[in-house]
């Protein structure tokens, strides 16, 4: 065993807990690249308030929304199988698509390159205002096609056909549930995707990913899947992104080990 590890396991000993914990603690504040977990949190604002001072604690800067260029050209493997059922979608018929945490609009962007989309196809995109104006910047000089728009108020989302939530939920100052339940018509058909869950446990954690330290949210996926019943969803696909995980030092009960990913179709109100 090296050095590095004989140090890392003599930290796990009991009585040297608190120096790991602080050590930690600094490695976490100083890290800029990478995504990196500290803590475990009832809440949204329990999470923000424990954002370390010297952090931005929002996701809505100029740094995130200059992000993922790189994915309006190519997918990762987790993202086949939302163009899979978008693809079906479209060849259903269903034209209006929100994108809600869409950035820049990367999900119509790359999926273009695997499949034509419909003229009279609807893209709309709903983040935060930062990110939405360099998304409308990005447009002018790549949709020529004009079919994306994006939306201040999420709640654009009602009336429309399929709603696309792509590695956002977790992100949400808000409970996404309850939202839905604030639409008069939700739409019909749910996509989510790159999404932590829990098999038992709902809480938030910090993640640092270097331009901001912000919440994070893991949902408990059978208490996701009970909320969603109730507003009339039923799961029709289901699958899991092993390449995804998130581990939380000194938390190893709450890691979650794959990212989840649903098509739920809802049925009734």
């Amino acid at each position: 065993m090296s050095l590095r590890g004989i140090a890392i396991e003599t930290l796990k000993l009991p009585a040297l807990a608190p120096l790991a914990r602080l050590l930690y603690r600094r490695f976490f504040t100083r890290q800029r690249k990478g995504n990196h977990y500290h803590g475990v949190y009832a809440s949204y604002a329990d999470a923000l308030r424990a954002v370390p001072a010297s952090l931005l604690g929002s996701y809505d800067n100029a740094d995130a929304a200059a992000r993922y260029r790189e994915r309006t050209r190519q997918l990762s493997i987790g993202d086949y199988p939302v163009l899979y059922w978008v693809s079906r979608l479209l060849d259903e018929g269903n034209r209006r698509v929100f994108d809600l945490g869409g950035h820049i609009g990367v999900a119509y962007y790359a999926f273009q390159h695997y499949r034509a989309f419909p003229v009279d196809l609807q893209w709309t995109v709903s983040d935060l205002p930062t990110t939405m104006d360099a998304g409308r910047a990005w447009a002018q000089a790549h949709d020529p096609a004009g079919r994306l728009s994006f939306a201040d108020d999420k709640q654009r989302a009602d009336g429309q056909d399929v709603l696309l939530v792509l590695g956002a939920m977790q992100y949400f100052d808000y409970d996404f549930a309850s939202w839905l339940r604030t639409l008069s018509r939700p739409p019909a058909h749910l996509l989510v995707n790159l999404t932590p869950m829990h098999p038992t446990r709902d809480f938030h954690t910090l993640q640092n990913m270097g331009f901001a330290c912000v919440p994070y949210r893991i949902h408990a996926r059978p208490a996701f899947l009970e909320a969603m019943a109730r507003l009339g969803y039923r799961v029709v696909d289901a699958w899991r992104n092993d390449d995804r995980r998130c581990r939380i030092p000194f938390a190893h009960d709450h890691d979650v080990d794959g990212y989840s990913g649903f098509y739920l179709r809802r049925e009734h109100a």
